[in-house]
């Protein structure tokens, strides 16, 4: 996909802006991992039908790599977000790194809140209304929808050694949004083309509102504007942002401290990270209501803004749109069939004989298509392979010991 060019913004926030990000992200005093962002939506359909009973331990929770719990934690389904982690499994992210699958689901699991109702917030309210935040939102936006309509704001924090991996943002349609159906899905309508008609053009704008400046964390901002090219990396300095519509344009961040490891997460259980108070001015790791061993002062999180607008034409369109009642949803089968239909069309296969879990995955593989690392001399994390793939200790000594995961 391409998108419009990002606009670059090096005093997004001012400093006052800054300090009181930081205080809001401390009120908040818990993260949670990126894996319960559907906590906050609760989409009518979690899963497309490919659910199954979750196990418990000793065995494995969820022994499937790309299955997660769901909500109610007692099915296990495709994580909400199965095409970025499933893709920076296999190809190690733009970056080509060659790890095993628990290193790489530690740096896939940053943290943050989710917000949908940004104007209960007064120093997110005033900040988005400020003259650099709107004319950076409208620089990106199309020049026939300047009508803004904010609907969300996130902070988002990576410890040492996690990164953002490759995607785009959640994805609205009229009648279809992560309010209905797993975001994954969207990124694959999206993607597919079928869907242009009923998509919704929006801003995503980025602010860091950490203090340090130092260019050997990396953790730089990275996009891509051309399928073909190479991606343009922006160094993540205090205060400055960027404006893109993150629908459209695949973006991701390289590694922060990448001479570090991440915290070893499980992805069956529920990751926080929590505030410990003002006297250490320090957080920690938290898996299911236990401390883990990872604590970072404030100073050593990468954190940002994320605020999200839809751009309309009118504000008869915007005014539409959020009234539920006057959107005609699109039914999941009907997503389905339409993507079915297309993908039998193309390969002379026939799927109604495909499980959920299969058709899932099949849709994945011919739609979504996120950039392979280009300096990688193999474009394929095979650390994961024995994970992902199975086999026995043969394979299991060819991946770990002479490949050196």
């Amino acid at each position: 996909m391409k998108g419009k060019e990002t606009t670059l913004t090096p005093n997004l926030l001012s400093p006052e802006e800054a300090k009181a990000l930081n205080g809001l992200m401390k009120e908040f005093k818990v993260l949670n991992s990126n894996l319960a962002d559907s906590k906050v939506t609760r989409p009518l359909h979690e899963h497309i039908g490919e659910a199954v009973p979750i196990q418990e331990p000793p065995l494995s929770l969820c022994p499937h790599p790309y299955m997660v719990p769901d909500l109610n934690r007692t099915s296990c389904i495709l994580a909400n977000r199965i095409d970025i982690g499933r893709h920076y499994m296999t190809t190690g992210g733009f970056m080509g790194l060659k790890e095993p699958y628990e290193v790489a689901v530690g740096r896939l699991q940053s943290f943050g809140v989710y917000i949908f109702n940004p104007s209960s917030y007064p120093v997110v309210q005033k900040l988005f209304s400020s003259s650099t935040f709107q004319s950076t939102a409208k620089k990106t936006c199309p020049v026939d929808k300047q009508v803004l309509d904010p609907f969300q704001f996130n902070l988002i924090v990576q410890v040492p050694g996690q990164t953002v991996a490759t995607h785009i943002d959640g994805v609205y349609f009229w009648g279809a949004t992560r309010f209905e159906v797993p975001q994954w899905l969207l990124a694959a309508m999206k993607f597919s083309g079928l869907f242009e008609a009923q998509f919704i053009d929006q801003i995503q704008i980025v602010g860091y509102f950490h203090d340090w400046d130092d260019d050997e964390r990396k953790g730089d901002f990275v996009y891509w504007n051309d399928d073909e090219g190479d991606p343009v990396s922006v160094p993540p300095k205090p205060r400055s942002g960027s404006g893109i519509d993150g629908s459209k344009v695949i973006h991701a961040a390289n590694v922060y401290y990448p001479d570090r490891n991440p915290p070893m997460t499980d992805k069956n259980k529920q990751v926080e990270l929590r505030y410990n108070g003002p006297a250490s001015d320090s957080w920690t790791v938290f898996e299911d209501d236990s401390p883990t061993p990872y604590t970072y002062p404030t100073g050593e999180l990468r954190s940002t803004i994320v605020f999200r607008a839809r751009c309309f034409e009118s504000e008869e369109a915007k005014e539409r749109f959020n009234k539920p009642e006057s959107v005609e949803k699109i039914p999941l089968s009907s997503i389905l069939s339409t993507l079915q239909r297309d993908i039998e069309a193309k390969t002379n296969k026939d799927l109604s004989e495909w499980s959920r879990l299969e058709l899932g995955i099949k849709i994945m593989d011919h739609y979504i298509k996120y950039p392979f690392p280009r300096d990688a001399i193999i474009p394929i994390n095979y650390c994961v392979l024995e994970k992902l793939l199975g086999g026995g200790a043969f394979f299991g000594f060819i991946f770990r010991d002479l490949l050196q995961c």
